[in-house]
């Protein structure tokens, strides 16, 4: 599922919480490429060298002198006519004709990739998390950069980890219950995101998310850039954002003002196993297991119910 989610540009997972997208961060937290060790040892002379050995194929006339295959007299190609009728050019597509065929193909054609990819990865009522992870627009990188002054990333590549909470109230309004629900969000995002940045960190990478009580990095220095989950810039990583007027409010494209919305930051690149070996996890009954790893049940929702991806095995 990885390699189909990586034609678009991104990788997306569903989870049923942030606990199992925490494990699969630190089960490939110490992962470590596989370097070739090249053979040191001396190469061995051979006892064929020297005037008396076999003589080289290539060059088999006196002298060690061979013969140039360039030299071969290769015929002339014979002319081809022309035989179009006039009838047949009104037939014959003109090039404006031709690239309007071909755009309006890839258009068909990505129609129906996106309306099969859809339905093949919507999520079940039991999956509760979805995670994005995507490089980061280059139109959003300058406005990234104000928000870790401290961090140089422009030479890095800067992938953008955008984690949604599906809600049970309706974040377009506001009530005890709403504000209630936000909390316990609030704690399990900078909980499960606070665990995958140290599990990035110890791969070697940059990480660091944004606080969304605050709309400032939490592990950063301090700076006065804020991205709050209802700036107009989260456009850009695929949300809507709705004016109501009196506030702004995040659209999630399948659980509309039902989401809770937070962002994670960092240096791994999209083919780092982990940001590609996020996976479409589906939800097991409470106690089974899946690739080494418990699975929690669908009302696992507490504090360490936070953040991002599927999780594969690693090997021994």
């Amino acid at each position: 599922m990885a390699t189909k989610l990586f034609k678009t540009g991104r990788v997306t997972a569903y989870l049923p919480n942030f606990r199992t997208a925490v494990q699969h961060f630190r089960s490939l937290s110490s992962y470590d490429k596989i370097v070739e060790i090249e053979d040191l040892e001396p190469e061995k002379r051979s006892g064929n060298l020297g005037v008396f050995g076999p003589g080289d194929k290539r060059f088999p006339l006196p002298g060690k002198i061979g013969v140039n295959i360039g030299n071969k007299v290769i015929p002339c190609p014979t002319p081809l006519v022309n035989s179009t009728t006039p009838q047949e050019l009104f037939k014959t597509h003109l090039p404006d004709e031709r690239h309007s065929a071909v755009i309006e193909q890839l258009i068909t054609q990505a129609i129906e990739y996106e309306e099969e990819f859809m339905a093949d990865n919507e999520p079940n009522p039991m999956e509760m998390l979805e995670c994005v992870a995507q490089l980061c627009p280059q139109t959003l990188r300058r406005d990234i950069q104000e928000l870790f002054p401290s961090h140089d990333l422009s030479k890095d590549s800067l992938t953008v980890i955008t984690i949604s909470h599906r809600t049970s109230h309706d974040m377009s309004g506001w009530s005890q219950d709403v504000e209630e629900e936000r909390e316990m969000l609030l704690a399990a995002f900078i909980k499960g995101a606070g665990d995958i940045c140290d599990a990035l960190s110890n791969s070697g990478f940059w990480a660091d998310f944004i606080d969304p009580s605050c709309g400032k990095p939490y592990l950063s220095s301090h700076t006065n850039a804020t991205f709050f989950e209802t700036d107009e810039r989260y456009r850009k990583l695929g949300f809507e954002i709705e004016d109501l007027g009196c506030c702004k409010v995040i659209n999630h494209h399948l659980w509309g003002t039902h989401a809770y919305v937070g962002s994670l930051f960092t240096t791994a690149p999209m083919d780092h196993p982990l940001i590609a070996c996020m996976t479409y996890a589906k939800p097991h009954p409470q106690g089974s297991t899946r690739r080494g790893v418990r699975s929690s049940g669908a009302d696992d929702t507490d504090a360490n119910s936070s953040c991002v991806t599927g999780e594969k095995e690693r090997d021994a």
